[in-house]
């Protein structure tokens, strides 16, 4: 499965961005429980809903270089950091990245790139169990937002 993503927070960040519809523009702020910068790029998957928070789904994207708030890119699930209050994290690597672009499967992600997001969400709630690729894709075919064009593709 490849799906489109949009980055909302470059890896190294300790800022929210967040995109407002009404203004049409970013809008940043410090995030309420980062003690340390992201270990990955953070962002959404368009075209999908998660009940949980009510907005898309969220995504974390492994690439050797931060990718810039608003950044749109293809990238691959891998795994799916199942969290304690259902708001649920896909991880996935960008598809044309060149350290990352032939990881498939959890069991490819270096060690030290899982050990340093758990580390970052033990850093104020529990960080959750990893899942593979399998159960990612199966909560984003359970999340395509009815109407919205189909951004991902098996």
């Amino acid at each position: 499965m490849i799906c489109d993503a949009v980055v909302e927070d470059p890896r190294g960040a300790t800022q929210r961005h967040v995109w407002d519809d009404a203004a049409g523009t970013w809008r940043t702020y410090q995030h309420p429980h980062a003690t340390r910068p992201w270990p990955t790029s953070y962002g959404f998957l368009p075209g999908t809903w998660n009940p949980a928070d009510q907005d898309a789904l969220d995504v974390m994207i492994l690439a050797t270089s931060p990718l810039p708030t608003g950044t749109r890119l293809r990238v691959r699930p891998v795994g799916l950091l199942r969290r304690p209050d259902g708001d649920d994290k896909i991880l996935a690597v960008a598809v044309d990245d060149p350290a990352y672009a032939d990881v498939r499967w959890l069991g490819e992600v270096p060690a030290a790139d899982l050990a340093a997001i758990e580390a970052w969400f033990r850093d104020w709630s529990e960080a959750g169990a990893w899942e593979d690729a399998g159960a990612a894709e199966r909560l984003i075919r359970a999340s395509l937002a009815p109407g919205w064009p189909r951004l991902c593709m098996v």
